[in-house]
């Protein structure tokens, strides 16, 4: 049901707004807030509080024409709520329509590193094989070292000739 003011509800109820304020003060009253951030009484704690609202015919349309106002009141605040929470809800969706091309530019940025690490990998593949094939020095691999041993240190197919050109 709809909140309505203190005055409102002292208008509906036939109190006055000091006898409203001190059953709310004592808790024999809800206070509640509408979603525009007003406080007020609902009308139906007024109702199980002080039962029929305004019995009298000339108070029975006067309190038809408070309620009337008060539902009226409602409908507008409903109608805002409504236009606010379409537009969030069109905001949401262009923001989830965001992340998703985020996600895709992401995706397409990882798929391009990947690729490059691979031709990267390749092309040292190639290079390690091509450094490792090259054919050894007729003169150098003929002679024997002074030890007796047939391996030439100075060789550029193993690790250590391979790092030397590299850095010479």
């Amino acid at each position: 049901m709809p909140i309505v003011s203190i005055s409102e509800a002292a208008e509906l109820t036939g109190k006055t707004r000091r006898t409203i304020q001190r059953h709310v003060a004592s808790g024999k009253l809800s206070r509640s807030v509408a979603s525009n951030g007003r406080v007020g009484v609902d009308i139906s704690e007024l109702i199980r509080v002080y039962g029929q609202l305004m019995s009298c015919d000339n108070d029975t349309a006067m309190s038809q024409h408070v309620i009337s106002n008060v539902i009226h009141k409602s409908d507008l605040n409903d109608k805002k709520d409504n236009e606010r929470l379409l537009k969030l809800e069109h905001e949401l969706s262009i923001v989830k329509v965001e992340l998703e091309a985020e996600k895709r530019r992401v995706q397409d940025k990882q798929e391009t590193i990947d690729s490059l690490k691979t031709a990267l990998k390749l092309l040292e593949y190639r290079q390690d094989k091509s450094v490792t094939i090259e054919p050894p020095k007729e003169d150098t691999a003929s002679e024997p070292q002074k030890n007796g041993s047939s391996v030439d240190n100075s060789s550029n197919t193993g690790l250590l000739g391979r790092l030397k050109k590299l850095f010479s």
